[in-house]
Protein backbone atom coordinates (compact mmCIF):
# COMPACT_ATOMS: atom_id res chain seq x y z
CA UNK A 1 0.00 0.00 0.00
CA UNK A 2 1.15 3.13 -0.98
CA UNK A 3 1.79 6.09 1.83
CA UNK A 4 -1.18 8.10 0.38
CA UNK A 5 -3.28 5.23 0.56
CA UNK A 6 -2.42 4.34 4.01
CA UNK A 7 -3.20 8.04 5.34
CA UNK A 8 -6.72 8.25 3.27
CA UNK A 9 -7.36 4.75 5.11
CA UNK A 10 -6.40 6.15 8.52
CA UNK A 11 -8.34 9.23 7.54
CA UNK A 12 -11.29 6.79 6.51
CA UNK A 13 -10.97 5.07 9.74
CA UNK A 14 -11.44 8.56 11.92
CA UNK A 15 -14.00 9.49 10.10
CA UNK A 16 -15.92 6.55 11.16
CA UNK A 17 -14.84 5.82 14.07
CA UNK A 18 -16.28 9.72 14.97
CA UNK A 19 -19.12 9.91 13.11
CA UNK A 20 -20.38 6.30 14.25
CA UNK A 21 -20.00 7.29 17.93
CA UNK A 22 -21.44 10.88 17.26
CA UNK A 23 -24.72 9.03 16.16
CA UNK A 24 -24.86 6.34 19.05
CA UNK A 25 -24.14 9.20 21.54
CA UNK A 26 -26.90 10.99 19.97
CA UNK A 27 -29.60 7.92 20.43
CA UNK A 28 -28.30 6.75 23.79
CA UNK A 29 -27.60 9.56 25.07
CA UNK A 30 -30.35 12.25 24.06
CA UNK A 31 -30.08 14.44 27.07
CA UNK A 32 -26.31 14.85 26.88
CA UNK A 33 -25.06 18.33 26.04
CA UNK A 34 -22.90 18.28 23.03
CA UNK A 35 -19.74 18.77 24.95
CA UNK A 36 -19.76 15.79 26.92
CA UNK A 37 -20.64 13.68 23.97
CA UNK A 38 -18.10 14.83 21.97
CA UNK A 39 -15.81 14.27 25.01
CA UNK A 40 -16.99 10.77 25.07
CA UNK A 41 -15.64 10.39 21.79
CA UNK A 42 -12.53 11.56 22.27
CA UNK A 43 -11.46 9.15 24.81
CA UNK A 44 -12.72 6.04 22.57
CA UNK A 45 -10.51 7.80 20.11
CA UNK A 46 -7.56 8.37 22.34
CA UNK A 47 -8.05 4.79 23.19
CA UNK A 48 -7.59 3.57 19.45
CA UNK A 49 -5.05 6.01 18.22
CA UNK A 50 -2.99 4.72 21.31
CA UNK A 51 -3.60 0.98 20.62
CA UNK A 52 -2.90 1.70 16.89
CA UNK A 53 0.21 3.21 17.56
CA UNK A 54 1.54 -0.10 19.99
CA UNK A 55 0.89 -2.13 17.31
CA UNK A 56 2.18 -0.40 13.88
CA UNK A 57 4.81 2.41 15.22
CA UNK A 58 7.48 3.20 18.00
CA UNK A 59 7.24 6.01 19.69
CA UNK A 60 10.07 7.72 17.88
CA UNK A 61 8.84 7.26 14.93
CA UNK A 62 5.41 9.44 15.40
CA UNK A 63 8.02 12.08 17.10
CA UNK A 64 7.66 11.57 20.82
CA UNK A 65 11.08 12.18 21.27
CA UNK A 66 12.55 15.57 22.87
CA UNK A 67 12.27 18.63 21.11
CA UNK A 68 14.94 20.38 19.27
CA UNK A 69 14.31 23.85 21.63
CA UNK A 70 17.15 25.40 22.03
CA UNK A 71 17.46 25.97 17.82
CA UNK A 72 13.42 26.74 17.27
CA UNK A 73 12.21 28.76 20.04
CA UNK A 74 11.58 31.59 18.30
CA UNK A 75 9.07 29.51 16.50
CA UNK A 76 7.91 28.19 19.73
CA UNK A 77 7.25 31.47 21.08
CA UNK A 78 5.36 32.79 18.13
CA UNK A 79 2.97 29.61 17.88
CA UNK A 80 2.36 30.52 22.07
CA UNK A 81 1.70 33.98 21.75
CA UNK A 82 -0.89 32.98 18.88
CA UNK A 83 -2.11 30.56 21.29
CA UNK A 84 -3.25 32.67 23.85
CA UNK A 85 -4.11 35.78 21.86
CA UNK A 86 -7.85 35.05 22.60
CA UNK A 87 -7.10 35.93 26.43
CA UNK A 88 -5.88 39.36 25.52
CA UNK A 89 -9.13 40.72 26.32
CA UNK A 90 -9.97 39.02 29.62
CA UNK A 91 -11.08 35.38 30.21
CA UNK A 92 -14.92 34.58 30.61
CA UNK A 93 -16.51 31.27 32.87
CA UNK A 94 -17.32 28.95 30.15
CA UNK A 95 -20.84 27.63 30.07
CA UNK A 96 -19.45 23.72 30.17
CA UNK A 97 -17.38 24.11 33.34
CA UNK A 98 -13.73 24.65 33.43
CA UNK A 99 -12.96 21.37 34.57
CA UNK A 100 -14.40 19.41 31.45
CA UNK A 101 -13.09 22.04 29.04
CA UNK A 102 -9.34 21.49 30.76
CA UNK A 103 -9.65 17.32 30.04
CA UNK A 104 -11.41 17.60 27.04
CA UNK A 105 -8.85 19.96 24.74
CA UNK A 106 -6.21 17.93 27.10
CA UNK A 107 -7.21 14.75 25.45
CA UNK A 108 -7.47 16.51 21.96
CA UNK A 109 -4.75 18.16 21.87
CA UNK A 110 -2.20 14.43 23.28
CA UNK A 111 -4.96 12.52 20.13
CA UNK A 112 -4.53 14.29 17.59
CA UNK A 113 -1.33 15.69 17.50
CA UNK A 114 -0.39 11.94 18.09
CA UNK A 115 -2.44 11.07 14.95
CA UNK A 116 -2.08 13.71 12.55
CA UNK A 117 1.32 14.87 13.00
CA UNK A 118 2.60 12.21 14.51
CA UNK A 119 1.29 8.98 12.59
CA UNK A 120 0.23 10.26 9.56
CA UNK A 121 2.63 12.79 8.71
CA UNK A 122 4.88 10.22 9.26
CA UNK A 123 3.24 7.98 6.81
CA UNK A 124 3.11 10.46 4.66
CA UNK A 125 6.93 11.55 4.93
CA UNK A 126 7.95 9.77 1.66
CA UNK A 127 6.42 11.97 -0.35
CA UNK A 128 8.54 14.64 1.07
CA UNK A 129 8.39 17.57 3.68
CA UNK A 130 6.11 19.95 2.03
CA UNK A 131 3.41 17.44 0.51
CA UNK A 132 3.45 15.31 3.86
CA UNK A 133 2.51 18.34 5.58
CA UNK A 134 -0.04 19.72 3.29
CA UNK A 135 -1.70 16.60 3.00
CA UNK A 136 -1.42 15.68 6.22
CA UNK A 137 -3.55 19.35 7.22
CA UNK A 138 -5.85 18.44 4.53
CA UNK A 139 -6.75 15.17 5.99
CA UNK A 140 -7.09 16.90 9.17
CA UNK A 141 -9.31 19.13 8.11
CA UNK A 142 -11.36 16.98 6.41
CA UNK A 143 -11.84 14.60 9.26
CA UNK A 144 -13.76 17.78 10.98
CA UNK A 145 -16.77 17.08 8.98
CA UNK A 146 -17.75 14.27 11.99
CA UNK A 147 -18.28 17.16 13.92
CA UNK A 148 -21.69 17.68 12.14
CA UNK A 149 -22.70 15.32 14.83
CA UNK A 150 -21.74 17.94 17.55
CA UNK A 151 -22.41 21.04 15.85
CA UNK A 152 -25.61 23.18 14.95
CA UNK A 153 -24.90 23.76 11.40
CA UNK A 154 -23.29 22.83 8.13
CA UNK A 155 -21.44 26.14 7.97
CA UNK A 156 -19.53 25.63 11.28
CA UNK A 157 -18.30 22.84 10.61
CA UNK A 158 -17.11 23.57 6.95
CA UNK A 159 -15.15 26.61 8.88
CA UNK A 160 -13.74 24.45 11.67
CA UNK A 161 -12.46 22.22 8.75
CA UNK A 162 -10.95 25.40 6.85
CA UNK A 163 -9.08 26.17 10.54
CA UNK A 164 -8.15 22.73 10.94
CA UNK A 165 -6.42 23.11 7.80
CA UNK A 166 -4.55 26.41 8.36
CA UNK A 167 -3.87 25.02 12.19
CA UNK A 168 -2.17 21.65 10.49
CA UNK A 169 -0.19 23.30 7.86
CA UNK A 170 1.64 25.98 10.56
CA UNK A 171 1.84 22.69 13.18
CA UNK A 172 3.57 20.15 10.72
CA UNK A 173 5.59 22.61 9.68
CA UNK A 174 6.83 22.96 12.83
CA UNK A 175 7.10 19.26 13.57
CA UNK A 176 9.35 18.95 10.74
CA UNK A 177 11.57 21.92 12.25
CA UNK A 178 11.51 20.66 15.56
CA UNK A 179 11.48 16.59 15.34
CA UNK A 180 9.06 16.34 17.95
CA UNK A 181 5.12 16.36 18.38
CA UNK A 182 5.63 16.59 22.46
CA UNK A 183 5.56 20.88 22.21
CA UNK A 184 2.33 20.82 19.74
CA UNK A 185 0.36 18.30 21.69
CA UNK A 186 0.71 21.13 24.77
CA UNK A 187 0.13 24.16 22.21
CA UNK A 188 -2.74 22.53 20.83
CA UNK A 189 -4.42 22.25 24.08
CA UNK A 190 -3.85 25.77 25.51
CA UNK A 191 -5.18 27.11 21.52
CA UNK A 192 -8.31 25.29 22.19
CA UNK A 193 -8.83 26.33 25.73
CA UNK A 194 -7.85 29.75 25.17
CA UNK A 195 -10.28 30.16 22.46
CA UNK A 196 -13.03 28.45 24.89
CA UNK A 197 -12.43 30.95 27.45
CA UNK A 198 -11.11 33.80 25.63
CA UNK A 199 -13.65 37.14 26.24
CA UNK A 200 -12.81 38.35 22.57
CA UNK A 201 -15.38 37.91 19.96
CA UNK A 202 -14.58 34.33 19.17
CA UNK A 203 -15.37 34.27 15.24
CA UNK A 204 -13.06 37.39 14.59
CA UNK A 205 -10.11 35.57 16.52
CA UNK A 206 -10.49 32.35 15.34
CA UNK A 207 -10.27 34.03 11.73
CA UNK A 208 -7.21 36.01 12.35
CA UNK A 209 -5.66 32.77 14.05
CA UNK A 210 -6.33 30.80 11.18
CA UNK A 211 -5.10 33.63 8.67
CA UNK A 212 -1.69 33.56 10.85
CA UNK A 213 -1.32 30.54 11.17
CA UNK A 214 -1.65 29.15 7.06
CA UNK A 215 0.54 31.84 6.59
CA UNK A 216 3.53 30.99 9.27
CA UNK A 217 3.70 27.63 8.43
CA UNK A 218 3.39 27.98 4.45
CA UNK A 219 6.55 30.42 5.06
CA UNK A 220 8.02 27.82 6.85
CA UNK A 221 7.41 25.03 4.09
CA UNK A 222 8.87 27.55 1.57
CA UNK A 223 11.78 28.21 3.37
CA UNK A 224 12.38 24.49 4.26
CA UNK A 225 11.93 23.86 0.58
CA UNK A 226 14.32 26.29 -0.73
CA UNK A 227 16.89 25.08 2.19
CA UNK A 228 16.27 21.72 0.60
CA UNK A 229 16.52 22.97 -3.30
CA UNK A 230 20.11 24.75 -2.50
CA UNK A 231 20.87 21.51 -0.58
CA UNK A 232 20.64 19.07 -3.55
CA UNK A 233 21.92 22.03 -6.14
CA UNK A 234 25.25 21.98 -4.12
CA UNK A 235 25.43 18.24 -4.04
CA UNK A 236 25.05 17.86 -8.07
CA UNK A 237 27.61 20.77 -8.12
CA UNK A 238 30.07 18.89 -6.16
CA UNK A 239 29.68 16.04 -7.67
CA UNK A 240 30.35 17.09 -11.06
Amino acid sequence: MTPLRRALALWVAVLTLVAAGGVLTLVLLPDVGATMRALLVTEVLFAAVLIARARWWSWEQVGMTRPALRSHRGVLAFLTVVALSPLVGGIRTPADGILVLLVGYALTGFTEELLWRGIVQHELRPLGPVRSVLLTAALFGASHLANVFFRDGVVIVLAQCWGAFCFGVAYGAVRNRIGSIVPLMVLHAVTDLAAAVGALPKIPVLVAEDVVLLTFGLVLLARDRRVLHDRDRHGELAVG
